[in-house]
């Protein structure tokens, strides 16, 4: 039986919509366009699901409305639910029902966030065998003394990045083998030279998941650098500090990227993983300061401009994916606190002294207060409201206990002895948290 193509999927998903206006007698949704009917999960059959979809995304709609598709609801929230559409919190929790100014009963849908893809079969061993391999690319890079560092740690990288991109297209087709299957121009299995079936590799991977939506876009340029790296490393010799420095902020951010791919599609918690490079400063920081566009080789300057090109197309924001992630050498102030300030050295005696204040530093890392939070969760969600819910995440956030000071931190009137009047100042880190909880606008 040949499959529909997309376009004849869509088609067939809107002849559904039309189909169940008619059927239910409801009014026409607006928000209900392409977009919305694309996504994997969306009804395909004019049924009560559809309709009650139909009536309650972006939209309110009151319990006598949702009456004419059905008295009981409950088992049509739990279906939407685990098919990633969120719903509005009440007061009652566990129907979803709010009051409208009018004071009426209602139930909205207010976004849709893809749910967690179940890990079991195939997909569990090739996940376990992804974060093998991120592993040992950490400990290769990490190793003291390691000759071919950048390139084995690209190399592993890349592999463990083409192994749960696999995953992933095998979890969202239920496990189907054939959904990671290399097909010849017949519509047959290629096969290797002992005849085994030969799998998609990882652009064609990253197209499938780009093409539903599922992989961010600067999560997939990170993707192609570290491939970049990856080919050159293979095909050609490039030794440069330059280089070398590059592949770290490059790497940092690919790992990054892992581990919240692999938190938002399965779930999967990878703390117990120290996952994190040794600074490049650490080992070979003179050669970083003395490098120079001229000791370079031509194949050397053709990636970094290349990387360049790439990173400029994407400025940097608050997204939780990253392109590249910058490393800068810092002097520690005090060995007991986390504060730094960056410094650069020089024996001219005529060049400015330069003095950073400690309100300077506790700045830059802490640079939004509560209005400015709020302003910001607005505009980076859907569903955000300022009420008892946010209150409660806010509050676990900001639980020294649980996580010291990478949240939130105090600013005392008298700093000496942590009295008088107090203000709470945020760190940027602590919207990557509220994603967790909240729907993003499409824009970001």
């Amino acid at each position: 039986m040949n499959r529909l193509t997309k376009d004849q999927q869509l088609e067939a998903k809107r002849q559904a919509v039309g189909q169940c206006l008619k059927k239910y007698t409801i009014p026409h949704n607006p928000e209900i366009d392409d977009s919305i009917i694309a996504i994997d999960s969306f009804p395909k059959s004019p049924s009560k699901k559809l309709a009650f979809l139909i009536l309650t995304y972006k939209r309110e709609a009151t319990v006598e409305e949702l009456k004419k598709i059905s008295d009981q609801p409950a088992g049509l929230i739990r279906e939407l639910r685990k098919d990633g559409f969120v719903f509005k919190d009440g007061k009652n929790k566990a129907n979803f029902l709010f009051r409208n100014e009018r004071g009426a009963p209602c139930r909205k849908i207010i976004g849709f966030k893809p749910p967690k893809d179940e890990i079991k079969g195939k997909v569990k061993s090739i996940l376990e065998k992804s974060v093998a391999a991120c592993v040992s690319a950490i400990e290769i890079y990490n190793k003291p003394d390691f000759k071919y560092r950048e390139e084995t740690f690209s190399i592993l990288l890349v592999n463990a990045w083409e192994l749960l991109l696999k995953a992933k297209v095998l979890a969202i087709n239920k496990n189907d083998i054939r959904s990671i299957q290399a097909m010849d121009t017949n519509g047959k299995v290629k096969r290797n030279r002992a005849g085994n079936p030969l799998t998609i590799d990882i652009n064609n991977a990253m197209q499938k998941l780009s093409d539903k939506k599922l992989l961010d876009e600067r999560c997939k340029e990170n993707i192609n650098l570290l491939i970049e790296i990856r080919d050159n490393a293979i095909h050609f010799v490039n030794k440069s500090a330059d280089l070398s420095k590059k592949v770290q902020e490059i790497g940092t951010a690919g790992l990054s990227n892992y581990v919240i791919a692999m938190d938002e599609w399965f779930g999967k918690d990878l703390s117990k993983y120290n996952f994190y490079l040794m600074p490049m400063s650490f080992f070979h920081l003179t050669d970083l300061q003395s490098g120079s566009v001229l000791s370079r080789n031509e194949q050397v300057n053709n990636v970094l401009r290349y990387f360049r090109e790439v990173e400029n197309k994407y400025p940097s924001d608050d997204s939780s994916y990253k392109i590249t992630l910058r490393i800068q050498t810092k002097f520690v102030k005090d060995y007991t606190t986390d504060n730094v300030i960056g410094v650069k050295y020089t024996n001219n005696p005529d060049a400015p002294e330069v003095r950073v204040s400690e309100e300077n530093i506790f700045k830059s890392k802490y640079p939004m207060t509560y209005s400015d939070l709020v302003d910001k969760l607005k505009s980076r969600y859907v569903d955000f409201k300022p009420d008892q819910r946010f209150h409660a995440i806010k509050k676990g956030l900001e639980d020294r206990q649980k996580h010291e000071e990478r949240f939130c931190k105090i600013n005392y009137l008298d700093v000496i002895s942590k009295r008088g009047s107090q203000k709470k100042f945020y760190s940027t880190e602590i919207l990557n948290e509220f994603d967790k909880h909240y729907t993003k606008q499409k824009s970001n």
